[in-house]
C-alpha cells in the first residue's frame, strides 16, 4: 500500500475571484485575479494574472503571481501596454521577476 506525505508546509489554493478585467485593442482580456492560499495553516492573501485571447480562444495564467497587490497590478498594466499575446505571459513574468532580482 502506497500512501503519500503531506507536509504541514504544502500551500492548497483556494478559490480565485477576478479583481480587475481590462478589454484591449488587440482583442486580448487581462484579468486580475485575487485568492488565498493556506501555508501552514495560515490564509495569506495572493493575486494573479489570466489572458485570454478573444480570437484565437487561447488562456494562460499565472493564479499565485504575487502576494502583492499592488505589484500585480503593475505587471498586469504593463503587459496591458506592451499588448502581450497569453503565449508571451511566462516570458514576461520572467523578465520581470529578473528584473525585481
Amino acid at each position: 500500500m502506497k500512501t503519500k506525505l503531506k507536509t504541514r508546509s504544502q500551500s492548497r489554493p483556494a478559490e480565485l475571484i477576478v479583481y480587475m478585467e481590462v478589454y484591449s485593442s488587440n482583442r486580448v482580456v487581462y484579468r486580475v485575479t485575487a485568492g488565498s492560499i493556506v501555508r501552514q495553516g495560515i490564509r495569506q492573501p495572493t493575486y494573479g494574472i489570466m489572458l485570454e485571447d478573444l480570437y484565437t480562444e487561447e488562456r494562460q495564467s499565472l493564479p499565485d503571481f504575487s502576494g502583492s497587490l499592488e505589484q500585480t497590478i503593475r505587471f498586469a498594466n504593463d503587459l496591458i501596454r506592451r499588448e502581450v499575446k497569453p503565449s508571451g505571459l511566462y516570458d514576461m513574468a520572467l523578465e520581470h521577476l529578473s528584473r525585481r532580482i
